[in-house]
């Protein structure tokens, strides 16, 4: 399928580079309720381990939302290597090709997901919340 796309972790860019990078490329928004957002530019993710994840808090739930209103949401758990089968990738280019312009900024990619219906192109920010807390309205 995209056998030579370069992808970063969804739930690594989640918690990589704790300071707000320059925007030359558009940057992937990242939130998570009581921090500051994060900023990643397509040049932070290519410098990320691909296919890494740092999240701990099978509680937390991960949404990847895109211009177009939908919203690819996952559970921790289930993107938790040692935990579940599911692999949320975020795309930032295809084949060394940027992406093709309905797909861009980004594109999550869930490679098992036979329907697709989990993945997401035009994705601008991925939010991380508490699912046993009512997260803020944004």
């Amino acid at each position: 399928m995209h056998s030579r796309a370069r992808f970063a972790a969804l739930a690594a860019a989640t918690f990589a580079a704790a300071s707000v990078l320059p925007a030359q490329s558009p940057a992937l928004r990242i939130t998570r309720d009581g921090r500051p957002p994060v900023l990643m530019t397509a040049d932070a993710l290519r410098r990320l381990p691909i296919d890494s994840l740092r999240l701990g808090h099978a509680e937390w739930v991960v949404a990847a939302l895109s211009t177009d209103g939908y919203v690819a949401v996952f559970s921790a758990g289930e993107i938790e290597p040692t935990l579940g089968p599911t692999r949320a990738l975020i795309a930032y280019e295809r084949e060394g090709a940027p992406l093709i312009t309905d797909e861009l900024p980004y594109q999550v990619i869930v490679p098992n997901d036979s329907h697709g219906t989990r993945s997401a192109r035009m994705v601008t920010t991925v939010r991380i919340f508490d699912a046993l807390e009512a997260p803020a309205r944004r």
